[in-house]
C-alpha cells in the first residue's frame, strides 16, 4: 500500500458522482493527502458521501463546470487534480489546468485522443503532468501487460469488458456511453492487425464467446469503441514481444442487449425525428431518457452495500479481463487474466448502488494519483498508461490491497515472468 506522505492540497472534479466518488473513499482509506476538496455541481449528494466518509480532511466545494474560470478558481493552489467530471466538460478542465499550472493529474475522460495528446507539449511548459484516459482503462491495459510478459512473441490480445447491472442501474453517463458504443455511425469500433488499425467495424461485430468469473458466466462478447486497439501498440512490452492482433470486446446483461438491438430493428439510430402530439421528438433521446430516469430515481436510494441490487442474487459489477495468445520456448500457449471488483467496495453505512458499481473506475484513479504523488510515475505533458513507465504488477497488487481479485485463470506452462523469478 502506498504511505508516503503528502502534505498538499487536492481537487476532485466531479468527487460525488458515481464514477469518482469509489476515488474520494480510496483517498479517505489510503491516502496521507492534508486536504481533498470535493468539487461538484450536486451539493446534497457531495455532502452526503462526506458524511458517510466522515473525514476532517474533506470539505465540499460547489463548481461550476461549464465555467472554465469556475474551474480556475477550484484549482486554484492545489497540487493535484482528478478529473471525474463527464467528458462534455474536458476541454473547460485542460483550459483551467492550462491557466493555472503546476498541477499533477489523472483524467478518467478518453475522447478526443488526438486533440487531448497535442496539448501535451504546452502542459509540459505550463509544469502540468496529466494522466489522461485513466479509469478502468488502466486496470486492462496493466492485465494486457501483465499477460504478454510471460510470453516470447505474442500473437493476439483479447480485452473483454463484462459490464453486469440491470438496464435501470445507470448513470446519464453511462447510457450515453452504452449507446455511443451501438451506434452505427461510429467509426470508433476498432480493431489493430498487422501494424495497423482497422476502424469503422460494425456494431455487434467480431463476435466471440468469452468465460467471465460469476456471475457473468460464458456471455457472447462484440467489438466496443475502446481506445485499447489504438493504445496498447505504444506500451513496449506490446513492441517487446510483437504483439500481431489487438482489440476490445464487451458483454452487457440481457436487459442492455435487447434494448439496443431494438433500437437497432426499429431504425432508431437512423431516424432524426418524430412527430408525437404535434411535437417533433427523437427517439433516442427518448429512449434514453426515460432509461436515464429510472436510473437517477434509483440514485437517490441510499442504502446499506448488502441492500443495493434485491432485484438480483448478484451485485451490479464489472469485471475486466485479458486474453492472450502466443509462443513461449516454440510453443503456443495462452493466459487469461480477470481483475474482479470486491462487493461491497465501500465500508460505509449507506451508499448509492451506482457509486458501488463504479468503484473499478475511481480506485484506479485513486491508485495512479498516488502513484505519481509517490515518484513512481514521473512523467510529463499529457500521456497515457501505456507511456506512463507502468510497473503492472505493482499496480495489479495496489488493487488487490484495496479488496479487488486479480484471477489469474490461465498462464503459460513456461511463462517468462515465472523463469525470470
Amino acid at each position: 500500500m502506498l504511505n508516503c506522505y503528502m502534505s498538499s492540497k487536492t481537487v476532485v472534479l466531479g468527487g460525488s458522482g458515481a464514477m469518482a466518488a469509489g476515488c474520494v473513499y480510496d483517498l479517505h482509506q489510503t491516502s496521507d493527502f492534508d486536504e481533498i476538496v470535493v468539487a461538484d455541481a450536486d451539493e446534497e449528494n457531495a455532502r452526503r458521501l462526506l458524511e458517510v466518509i466522515d473525514d476532517d480532511r474533506f470539505r465540499f466545494e460547489s463548481v461550476d463546470a461549464t465555467d472554465t474560470d469556475d474551474i480556475v478558481r477550484v484549482l486554484e493552489g492545489a497540487d493535484y487534480v482528478v478529473n471525474g467530471l463527464p467528458y462534455p466538460f474536458e476541454e473547460n478542465v485542460l483550459d483551467a489546468m492550462q491557466e493555472v499550472g503546476d498541477l499533477t493529474g489523472v483524467d478518467l475522460n478518453a475522447f478526443d485522443f488526438e486533440e487531448v495528446l497535442d496539448r501535451s507539449e504546452e502542459f509540459a511548459e505550463a509544469g502540468n503532468s496529466l494522466w489522461f484516459a485513466n479509469g478502468g482503462l488502466v486496470s486492462t491495459i496493466a492485465l494486457g501487460m501483465a499477460a504478454c510478459e510471460r510470453f516470447d512473441d505474442v500473437e493476439d490480445v483479447n480485452f473483454y469488458w463484462g459490464m453486469w447491472r440491470l438496464l435501470t442501474q445507470t448513470t446519464p453517463g453511462l447510457t450515453d456511453t452504452v449507446t455511443y458504443e451501438h451506434d452505427p455511425d461510429v467509426d470508433e469500433r476498432a480493431k489493430w492487425e498487422d501494424g495497423e488499425v482497422i476502424n469503422d467495424l460494425p456494431a455487434f461485430s467480431e463476435q466471440r464467446t468469452f468465460e467471465f468469473p460469476d456471475p457473468i458466466g460464458e456471455e457472447d462478447t462484440y467489438v466496443i469503441s475502446h481506445p485499447e486497439p489504438v493504445t496498447f501498440p505504444k506500451a513496449p512490452v506490446a513492441q517487446a514481444k510483437n504483439v500481431d492482433s489487438i482489440i476490445t470486446r464487451g458483454a452487457w446483461h440481457e436487459e442492455w442487449k435487447r434494448y439496443e438491438r431494438t433500437l437497432h430493428a426499429s431504425n432508431a439510430f437512423e431516424t432524426d425525428s418524430l412527430e408525437v402530439d404535434g411535437a417533433e421528438v427523437d427517439p433516442i433521446e427518448v429512449m434514453q431518457q426515460q432509461v436515464k430516469n429510472q436510473g437517477l430515481e434509483l440514485e437517490t436510494q441510499w442504502k446499506p452495500p448488502e441492500d443495493l441490487s434485491p432485484e438480483t442474487e448478484w451485485t451490479p459489477q464489472t469485471i475486466l479481463s485479458a486474453e492472450v495468445t502466443g509462443t513461449v520456448d516454440g510453443q503456443d500457449d495462452r493466459a487469461v487474466f480477470h481483475l474482479e471488483q470486491p462487493s461491497p467496495f465501500f465500508d460505509v453505512d449507506e451508499i448509492t448502488v451506482m457509486r458501488e458499481y463504479g468503484c473499478y473506475v475511481g480506485v484506479p484513479l485513486s491508485v495512479t494519483l498516488q502513484l505519481m504523488a509517490d515518484g513512481a510515475i514521473d512523467e510529463d505533458g499529457i500521456f497515457i498508461t501505456e507511456t506512463s513507465g507502468l510497473d503492472a504488477e505493482r499496480y495489479l497488487e495496489e488493487m488487490e490491497e484495496r479488496g479487488f481479485d486479480f484471477v489469474t485463470e490461465e498462464t503459460p506452462s513456461k511463462s517468462i515472468a515465472a523463469q525470470s523469478r
